[in-house]
C-alpha cells in the first residue's frame, strides 16, 4: 500500500563512466559524492546494449526496450531505397520515452541534456536537448520561454556538444575551458529547474567524461606513458580532473534531490564503459579483397582525392578555420563518405560496410531494397550472410590477434518491430578494443591503433540508486541492464511498467519493506509498438547534423 507521499525520481547520469576509473578514485578519496552514493545505496555494473554505442544505449535507457524495438542501431539510419543514411534524432526513436509515459500519467517531468533528445518533446514539463542538438541557435528548449528564464537566472545556455566541436577544430585550450563551463551551466540549469519547476521525474546527463575519455584515455595507458613521458607528465591528470569536476556537479544535484519533499529515489547510470583501442580494421577493404565489394576503374584517382580531403580538413583544424566554419553553420564541402560512395560499382557489389567509420556492420546490396541492389532476397541473401559471417571472424591484426570476436545475423541479436531497419550483419569486436575505418583503399585489413581516437566504449557501464527506506544501503547488485532503467523509474514513480518492455524493475536494489508494500504492476496491451516505414521521417536538420557529426568526430 502507498504511504501517500509524493513519489519523485531524480537521475544524474554520467555518459561513459566506468568503475575502472571510479573505484580507484573513490579509494583515493577523490570522488566523495559518488562514494557517498555507493555507501548509501545500491550500485553495480550496468550492461550496455550490443554494440555499446551511445545512440543505442541512451535510447534503451529512455524507452526500456532493446534496439530491435526502439529502432536505433547507430548514429545513422538505414533507409530502404537509398544508400544515404541520415543522422538519427529523437524522432527516430520508435518507442515511447519514460518521460512521455510519465507525462501521460499526469507527472511533471524535466529532461536536461540527455543524448538523443533533439528535437525536444512537448512533454508535461521541460526539456533541454542533448547530444545531436545542431547548435545553441536551434529550438532545443521546451517550452520556448524557458530559454529566457534560464538566461536570466544563470547566464548563457550552451549546446551540449560545444566542447567537442572545439576539440575537433584543434582548439584544445579553449575546448577544455568550454568543457568545464558546460559542466557548470548544466548543473546550474538542473539546480534551477529542481528549485523552481518542482518535477516528479528529473533526468540530467553529464557527457563530459565520455568526451574526455575519447580524447585523453591514452594518458592512463602505461605503454603510451612509456613512449611519451613528457606529454604524459603534462597531461596525466586530464581525465581524473574531469571525473572530479563531474563528481562535484553530481553532488550538487544529489544534495538537491535528497532534500526534496516526498519519497525520493536518486539514481545515476552510464551508457557504457571505456577502454583503450588496440587495433583499427578496414571492413570495406576486407570486403573488396574477398570479392563482395567492387570499385569502379576510376577508384584509384579518387584515392588521391581522399588523401587531399584529409590533408585539407587537417589544415582547417590546425588553423582554426574549421571552428569558424562550424560555428557559422557552413558546410565543409564534400567529405570522405560521399567520395567513397562514388568509388563503388554498385551493380557489381554484393556487400558493403559503413562509410562513416566506427560502425561494425556489413550491409547486403539487396535487390528491391537498395537502389542498385543485386542480391536476390530469400535463399541467396541468407547464403551470402552465412558466408560472410563464417569468414569475417578470421580477420587478424598484424600480430595474429583476431579482430572480430563474433558476427550476428540481425535477427539473432535483436528482436522487435524495427528489426527490418537493422544492419544485415552486426560484428562484435574483440573486447571492443577495435575501431572500424571505412577506407577501402588501404594496404591491410587491420593494423595497430593510430593516435587520435585512443579509446572506445566497453560493454560494462555503471549504475547507482539511493533513497531512504526505498533502496538498500551499501550493496553491489549484479545482472542489471540499461533497458532496466525505464521500468525502475516508472515503478519508483508509482506507475505501471508496460508489457512490451524488455527491461525489468531492479527489485534487487529495493528494500524488503518497499518491495512488500509496492508490488510491480504491469500494464498489458495499452501501447502497441509499430514498425516504421523507412524514409517516412523528415530530416530538416540533417545537413547541419551531418556537419556537426563530422566536427564531433563521429564521422570521418
Amino acid at each position: 500500500m502507498s504511504n501517500g507521499k509524493r513519489k519523485r525520481v531524480v537521475i544524474a547520469g554520467i555518459d561513459g563512466a566506468t568503475w575502472d576509473i571510479i573505484d580507484p578514485m573513490i579509494k583515493a578519496g577523490k570522488l566523495p559524492n559518488l562514494a557517498a552514493m555507493v555507501q548509501g545505496g545500491a550500485s553495480g555494473v550496468l550492461a550496455s546494449t550490443t554494440p555499446p554505442n551511445s545512440s543505442l544505449a541512451w535510447s534503451s535507457f529512455m524507452t526500456g526496450v532493446e534496439p530491435g524495438k526502439h529502432g536505433i542501431f547507430f548514429f545513422r539510419e538505414q533507409r530502404h531505397g537509398s544508400y544515404q543514411r541520415p543522422v538519427v534524432s529523437l524522432d527516430s526513436v520508435m518507442a515511447p520515452t519514460v518521460w512521455r509515459l510519465a507525462s501521460d500519467h499526469g507527472k511533471k517531468v524535466a529532461v536536461i541534456t540527455v543524448p538523443l533528445t533533439f528535437p525536444v518533446e512537448k512533454i508535461n514539463g521541460c526539456m533541454i536537448g542533448g547530444l545531436l542538438t545542431p547548435d545553441r541557435k536551434s529550438d532545443f528548449i521546451h517550452p520556448p520561454e524557458l530559454r529566457q528564464e534560464l538566461e536570466a537566472a544563470i547566464g548563457d545556455v550552451p549546446a551540449d556538444n560545444e566542447p567537442e566541436i572545439l576539440f575537433h577544430s584543434a582548439n584544445e585550450e579553449e575546448a577544455s575551458k568550454c568543457l568545464m563551463h558546460v559542466i557548470e551551466q548544466i548543473t546550474r540549469m538542473g539546480e534551477h529547474i529542481l528549485d523552481h519547476h518542482d518535477p516528479d521525474l528529473f533526468c540530467l546527463v553529464y557527457r563530459q567524461v565520455d568526451l574526455t575519455s575519447h580524447q585523453a584515455w591514452c594518458f592512463q595507458d602505461p605503454v603510451w606513458q612509456a613512449k611519451n613521458p613528457g606529454l604524459w607528465e603534462a597531461r596525466k591528470n586530464v581525465l581524473a580532473d574531469v571525473y572530479t569536476a563531474v563528481d562535484a556537479a553530481f553532488g550538487r544535484i544529489r544534495a538537491k534531490a535528497l532534500a526534496m519533499d516526498g519519497e525520493v529515489a536518486f539514481g545515476t547510470c552510464s551508457d557504457h564503459g571505456f577502454g583503450p583501442i588496440t587495433y583499427r580494421y578496414f571492413m570495406n577493404k576486407w570486403l573488396l579483397d574477398n570479392g563482395y565489394l567492387v570499385l569502379k576503374s576510376s577508384a584509384q584517382i579518387m584515392k588521391l582525392k581522399l588523401f587531399v580531403q584529409r590533408k585539407w580538413n587537417g589544415l582547417l583544424r590546425r588553423t582554426g578555420i574549421l571552428r569558424i566554419l562550424v560555428k557559422r553553420g557552413r558546410k565543409l564541402g564534400k567529405g570522405q563518405e560521399e567520395t567513397i560512395m562514388e568509388m563503388i560499382d554498385w551493380p557489381k557489389t554484393r556487400a558493403y560496410s559503413s562509410f562513416s567509420g566506427g560502425e561494425d556492420i556489413v550491409l547486403i546490396n539487396l535487390k528491391g531494397r537498395e537502389p542498385q541492389g543485386i542480391v536476390e532476397p530469400g535463399a541467396a541473401y541468407e547464403a551470402l550472410r552465412e558466408e560472410i559471417i563464417a569468414k569475417v571472424v578470421h580477420i587478424q591484426a598484424p600480430d595474429g590477434t583476431r579482430v572480430i570476436d563474433r558476427a550476428y545475423k540481425r535477427e539473432d541479436l535483436w528482436h522487435g518491430e524495427q528489426l527490418h531497419n537493422a544492419p544485415d550483419i552486426q560484428c562484435v569486436t574483440v573486447d571492443t578494443a577495435c575501431n572500424m575505418s571505412p577506407h577501402p583503399l588501404v594496404a591491410v585489413h587491420a593494423q595497430e591503433a593510430v593516435e587520435g581516437r585512443p579509446a572506445m566504449h566497453r560493454p560494462n557501464g555503471i549504475f547507482g540508486w539511493e533513497g531512504k527506506g526505498i533502496i538498500k544501503e551499501n550493496v553491489r547488485i549484479d545482472g542489471a541492464r540499461i533497458a532496466d532503467m525505464t521500468p525502475m523509474m516508472l515503478h519508483l514513480l508509482g506507475l505501471p511498467v508496460e508489457d512490451y518492455m524488455d527491461g525489468r524493475v531492479m527489485e534487487d536494489c529495493l528494500t524488503a519493506e518497499y518491495r512488500a508494500a509496492h508490488p510491480v504492476v504491469v500494464r498489458e496491451g495499452h501501447i502497441e509498438l509499430k514498425p516504421r516505414v523507412s524514409g517516412e521521417a523528415i530530416e530538416d536538420d540533417n545537413a547541419k547534423l551531418i556537419e556537426t557529426m563530422k566536427a564531433l568526430g563521429y564521422m570521418e
